[in-house]
């Protein structure tokens, strides 16, 4: 993982997590009519984030299916300072 901020800065840094959570709600994986295994997690998973050069952030994204978009553009990051 890199820190997203240095990345624009062009800098290197060491990423540190600060530990993270994932919801808890059911869901059922399914085999399509051509015989694909979709598994569309809706538990959102989330984590913290600090670098060496003094950024810090959060992110939060869905697990992508294998074999579909589904979670392919969830992932969001906010800065926190």
């Amino acid at each position: 993982m890199k820190c997203p901020y240095c990345v624009e800065e062009g800098k290197k840094s060491c990423v540190t997590e600060q530990g993270g959570s994932t919801t808890c709600m059911g869901w059922e994986a399914y085999y399509d009519e051509d015989g694909k295994y979709h598994n569309h997690n809706p538990n959102h998973h989330s984590g913290g984030y600090y670098c060496s050069n003094g950024h810090s952030w959060a992110e939060s994204y869905l697990s992508r299916c294998g074999n579909c978009d589904y979670g392919k553009d969830s992932r969001s990051i906010r800065k926190l300072k």
